[in-house]
């Protein structure tokens, strides 16, 4: 696509989000009135690890040891971090991812032929590379979550 700006091209990225393990995301559509995409919730779960305990023992299951203060802080971590009232926040997520970023574009050393700035969005991670000839082009990373169908993601803007 081209910038609003006219400042250089924009490409947009599709970034598949997947639950980490012991939660999972759960896609409420609309009514029927409603246009869906607008008014989609996605709504995390805790689910059972109890069997991945037993056999791997690496994790406790969030879902049967909520007494263990492990479990709290992490469940706690999770969910204050990127939900509101057990539903993703997109801006929280979109903060996070930004967060992230920054984080890379810092350890990374750029050459001297181009710069990676993270730009401000409430709703997306939108990055801005310039070359040495001072041309831009914009990148918009947006967050997605797979439906059942394998090939259909619903993006949360």
């Amino acid at each position: 696509g081209q910038n609003i700006h006219g400042e250089g091209p924009v490409y947009s990225l599709l970034v598949p989000l997947k639950p980490p393990p012991g939660h999972s995301f759960h896609l409420e559509l609309g009514t029927e009135q409603e246009v869906p995409v607008r008014n989609s919730c996605l709504r995390v779960e805790l689910e059972c690890m109890c069997v991945r305990e037993w056999w791997l023992g690496d994790m406790l299951c969030f879902l049967h040891h909520p007494e263990s203060k492990t479990m709290r802080s992490q469940e706690d971590s999770l969910l204050e971090t990127f939900c509101a009232n057990s539903y993703l926040d997109v801006q929280k997520t979109a903060s996070w991812l930004q967060k992230l970023m920054r984080a890379a574009c810092a350890a990374v050393p750029w050459s001297a032929t181009c710069t990676l700035k993270v730009l401000p969005s409430k709703r997306f991670c939108k990055l801005k590379l310039t070359n040495a000839f001072n041309r831009s082009l914009f990148i918009e990373l947006i967050l997605a979550v797979q439906q059942s169908n394998a090939d259909t993601f619903v993006s949360m803007e």
